[in-house]
């Protein structure tokens, strides 16, 4: 958005400069004598001169000299506030012209608010040729008597108003610049014209709307405006027609695994890319060509980046993800229980350099035939002993007597989800991720679970006491948990072995979740045995320090759960040596079993 001025003071006439003089050389010594002689004579005319002025003129303003685009010279101040004031009168019912093409917008003078100061322009006026140097004043006097017209104006207005106007002259004056294009006839190019565009010159137009309030003048304001040249000529771009007709000449045919597959010259089309010759910087090349973005010389280009989302999406096609051995740990020895199968991976990189350079081949010589990679699965019958997987480093436990047989299906089915599942070096274990989806079709029956202030039932109600069991065997394992909450309030299922609850971790994926991290150096192998109410999660890897859990006890509250409590209990986190290397505290606060009553039963 433009910003308009609000006043406008005209500034005094410009001074003219003083004549320069040059001394002569000394033998025309009589010349210059007689020259300063003639100088001399004249500045006494020009004071005689001045001084007559002065007094035909006392008390008035001198000629050549107007306000606000009134000619007051010779009036008295009073004569010139009369007359200023007559044609303000008129001019504010007027109204302010502005044509451009076969439009004219009219605009009430008296809408803008225009306000003129005419105290301070009829002072002005009448100043002018009376105040500065007596050299100032002789120069303004000088103007007078040669009829230079002086011009002054004091005055605002409401740019609120003229705003939507001058927005409407934009809007219709200006037409879109269009670049020279390519479009296809039977894959043969053809050349869309190129079109220059218009814009509004607004400096020039407030400049011009200005002068006519300045001048108080209700002479039509044109609008100007200037033409903007494409950057892609039509010129420039027939010039390359002849090669976008080769890079369509033909399909590319790609070739892998016995397969085939055609690249069609409608999808090269679509990478074909227009550009330009770019100009020089004019900061450097101080070449005023460079300040205009026309160019003589368009680029064809087949888009890199267009090509390489093809074979990205191609690839996403043919790569086969490699399948992990599923391992077992059976009388101490690991074992592999299903077999891994290697992946398979398109080299993209040498697919893409293949395909720009087919681009450039004659329409019967572009095949291409990609590389296709092996990838090993990184756990294979063949590395087993670099996993680090040879002994148990922790388990896990808990007991759960009384739990309905909906309970034990979904501790049954969740416990199933971490048998066998194995954690790389420095992966973060979130139970969430790998537990999937939670539903009947994953072999989930509905059952208690709490949400928000309430129970209800839900399917997989009681997995919390698999998450439950795989906290205990991580901190067991002395490996850093990353992401624990307990439950609202406690739940017998979860206190034993202990004296009090504590030791317990709740889920509901994904906004509550449990997570700790293998830092061990090795990889961790997690199996799950389910046996009556009895869950156990063991971990194997190579021990490289243990936990030991201090508490929980009691800091407030006791184990009457419909009472609101405070448990704690320390992990210590031990070395080889026995030597405790880290302790860590963990607080649980729970309310009262009566805050959360069952309030529905799943339909």
């Amino acid at each position: 958005m433009f910003k308009m001025p609000k006043k406008k003071i005209a500034a005094e006439p410009i001074k003219e400069a003083p004549i320069e003089t040059v001394a002569p050389p000394p033998a025309e010594a009589p010349k210059l004598a007689w020259g300063w002689r003639v100088l001399g004579g004249g500045v006494v005319l020009l004071v005689i001169l001045a001084v007559s002025f002065q007094f035909v003129y006392g008390g008035k303003i001198y000629p050549g000299v107007s306000a606000d685009g009134v000619y007051l010279g010779g009036l008295t101040k009073a004569d010139a506030q009369d007359r200023l004031g007559d044609k303000l009168t008129t001019f504010r019912g007027a109204t302010l012209s502005i044509a451009y093409g076969k439009t004219t917008l009219h605009v009430p003078i008296n809408s803008l608010n225009v306000t003129y100061n005419t105290a301070k322009v009829i002072d002005l006026a009448y100043q002018f040729g009376r105040q500065g140097s007596w050299l100032d004043r002789l120069h303004a006097q000088a103007r007078a008597l040669l009829g230079r017209p002086s011009n002054f104006a004091a005055y605002s207005y409401d740019d609120s108003v003229l705003t939507p106007y001058i927005s409407q002259v934009m809007d219709d004056v200006t037409t879109p610049v269009e670049d020279a294009g390519l479009s296809f006839n039977n894959d043969k190019a053809q050349v869309t014209p190129a079109k220059a565009g218009a814009r509004l010159d607004l400096g020039g137009l407030m400049s011009s709307i200005n002068d006519r309030l300045a001048q108080t003048s209700t002479d039509t304001v044109t609008a100007p405006t200037y033409n903007l040249a494409p950057v892609v000529s039509t010129a420039a771009l027939a010039a390359t027609a002849s090669q976008a007709d080769g890079f369509v000449s033909g399909p590319i045919t790609l070739t892998y695994a016995g397969n085939t597959q055609i690249i069609t010259p409608a999808t090269i089309i679509s990478w074909l890319t227009v550009g330009h010759k770019s100009n020089g910087d004019f900061m450097v090349t101080h070449n005023l060509a460079d300040l205009y973005p026309v160019s003589t010389t368009a680029t064809l280009d087949l888009g890199r980046t267009a090509v390489t989302q093809y074979v990205t999406d191609l690839a996403g096609q043919l790569d086969q993800a490699p399948k992990n051995a599923v391992l077992a740990m059976q009388n101490g020895q690991l074992s592999v229980t299903q077999a891994s199968h290697d992946g398979s991976s398109v080299d993209q990189t040498a697919a893409v350099d293949d395909i720009l350079a087919a681009l450039k081949q004659p329409a019967d010589n572009r095949t291409v035939t990609l590389n296709i990679k092996t990838v090993k699965a990184d756990v294979n019958e063949d590395n087993l002993s670099s996993l680090g997987i040879k002994e148990q480093i922790s388990e896990g436990e808990t007991y759960f007597p009384g739990s309905p047989s909906t309970r034990l299906t979904n501790v049954r089915a969740g416990a199933s989800k971490f048998n066998d599942v194995l954690l790389k070096p420095g992966e973060v274990f979130s139970f969430g991720a790998l537990l999937g989806d939670v539903g009947p079709e994953t072999g989930y029956v509905p059952e208690l679970v709490i949400l928000g202030d309430h129970e209800e039932k839900q399917y997989g109600g009681g997995l919390c006491q698999v998450s439950s069991t795989a906290f205990r065997a991580a901190l067991q394992a002395g490996l850093p948990i990353l992401e624990r909450v307990n439950h609202a309030f406690a739940i017998s299922y979860y206190t034993w072995p202990y004296s009090a609850p504590g030791v317990d971790a709740t889920i509901y994926y994904p906004s509550v979740d449990f997570k700790f991290r293998n830092d061990t150096g090795s990889y961790i192998l997690i199996q799950t045995i389910m046996s009556g109410y009895d869950l156990k999660f063991d971990f194997y890897g190579t021990k490289t320090k243990t936990g030991v859990i201090r508490g929980p006890n009691f800091v407030t509250g006791s184990n009457d759960a419909t009472q609101p409590s405070h448990t704690v209990f320390y992990r210590d986190v031990l070395d080889l040596a026995g030597n405790v290397i880290k302790t860590d505290k963990f607080d649980t606060y729970y309310k009262s079993s009566k805050d959360f009553p069952i309030q529905k039963q799943f339909n």
